[in-house]
């Protein structure tokens, strides 16, 4: 008991989408739409496998969520993170309001700084060093608050310029959004993987991106 109430423990499962198929993926998530126990489900956002074959096969995670989206009715879902280097923060928000809207305000947004060398490489993708990652990060973090709650917004930061951005529709709640951040401390400064700070833009149950 904390504070004179009690805390929820809440479960959640995630299915990397990497060396599967789409039908396993499917079906497992059918299932554990079924499964009560399960408050949401996760995915996650690289263009590789990771920590197995980089060569083998691995969906993207936004388009399987969108499906997995329409596929569920309950589960709340989310990509466990999204790599913010990836996609413009300006183009984030607008995927993000839209999947908030498929799924009837069940979205999940969460994101990271990035830290996948090989295929950032790849794809040439500029991922930066660990300061560049960071002030990046804070530079998205703002700009995706403000366009998921702001009518325009106007930035202009090193990393992002905007001018009197629109992102509508919003999604079910168009709500100023609050912002929950988590940050992991660095173990080890000769990998990447050990700073990824996260953040998540969140609505209320059933109302959307929730707090």
């Amino acid at each position: 008991m904390v504070s004179g109430y009690f805390q929820i423990m809440r479960f959640a499962f995630k299915t990397s989408p990497q060396h599967t198929t789409w039908t396993d993926m499917l079906a497992l998530w059918k299932q554990a739409d079924d499964i009560e126990v399960f408050e949401s489900g996760w995915t996650f956002d690289h263009f590789y496998p990771i920590f197995s074959d980089s060569t083998g096969p691995c969906l993207e995670g936004w388009t399987t969520l969108t499906a997995l989206a329409q596929a569920t009715t309950r589960l709340r879902l989310g990509t466990l993170v999204t790599g913010i280097h990836y996609r413009h923060p300006a183009v984030l928000a607008n995927m993000a309001a839209a999947l908030d809207i498929i799924s009837g305000g069940r979205l999940e947004l969460g994101i990271g700084a990035g830290w996948n060398e090989e295929e950032s490489g790849a794809y040439g993708i500029e991922l930066g060093s660990i300061k560049e990652r960071m002030d990046r990060f804070e530079e998205a973090c703002q700009v995706l608050t403000s366009l998921l709650s702001q009518e325009t917004t106007t930035f202009n930061g090193r990393y992002y310029q905007l001018k009197d951005a629109r992102n509508e529709p919003k999604g079910p709640a168009p709500a100023p959004a609050d912002l929950h951040r988590r940050q992991r401390r660095k173990t080890d400064a000769a990998h990447h993987r050990a700073v990824c700070p996260a953040l998540e833009l969140r609505r209320r149950p059933g109302r959307g991106i929730r707090p």
